[in-house]
């Protein structure tokens, strides 16, 4: 008795281990770098921030009747301190690339902590475009991407051309919409197929009555 109330037993597969050669990786596709003109721009905005603080720096020591010596002191850490800023800016804006895959968009940066990042279209809710004063200047534009559920942007890639910006945004719009769409096929096939039943069962005669229950209530 109790081997006949056993119900059928389930046959799952062995999960398999799967060897780090068929892993899939971002890095077999090589990616493309932003636009050399985003190097320059990045340039003229170190020496536009710099140049002037160091003379504002050096203006405030002779003021303040600093001595020779601390006076160049300062201006000279003032000076290292520029430099190693504007290096690390021009080689994270080297460090710069992106790449349009089927079913992500991914960008990388970084020189010392490199980072990648993988936005899914299926996540995808809004890209923008913007260009600051100096992006005008350079013909460059700033591409935003936002996933759904997020205040701020899970993308931030400047250096794109205004041709290659916009042609991008409404791409990466358009994949993102064909993902949704075909995601929801599924559901408004089951739920047309839902209603073609109940139609029918609603266009169905009423089944008749049986005699001899009728014959009971008559008597």
């Amino acid at each position: 008795m109790a081997d006949d109330l056993k119900g059928p037993t389930l046959s799952l597969g062995a999960r398999q281990r799967q060897p780090p050669h068929e892993w899939l990786s971002f890095d077999q596709e090589p990616l493309t770098q932003v636009e050399a003109t985003y190097i320059q721009q990045v340039k003229l905005e170190n020496l536009l921030l710099f140049v002037p603080l160091i003379i504002v720096i050096a203006v405030i020591g002779i003021l303040v009747n600093l001595p020779s010596l601390g006076l160049l002191g300062m201006v000279t850490t003032a000076l290292l301190l520029a430099g190693l800023i504007s290096y690390g800016r021009h080689k994270v804006a080297q460090s710069l690339a992106y790449g349009v895959f089927d079913h992500e968009f991914v960008m990388q940066q970084g020189v010392i902590w490199q980072q990648k990042i993988a936005l899914p279209y299926s996540r995808l809710q809004h890209v923008s475009l913007s260009q600051g004063p100096l992006e005008r200047r350079f013909g460059q534009h700033t591409l935003k991407c936002f996933s759904a559920g997020s205040g701020s942007a899970e993308i931030t890639l400047p250096g794109l051309s205004s041709s290659v910006a916009e042609s991008l945004r409404q791409h990466l719009l358009a994949k993102a919409a064909l993902v949704r769409q075909a995601s929801s096929a599924p559901s408004d096939i089951e739920a047309h197929d839902n209603l073609t039943d109940t139609t029918e069962l609603a266009s169905q005669p009423n089944a008749p009555s049986d005699p001899a229950t009728s014959s009971d209530k008559h008597e």
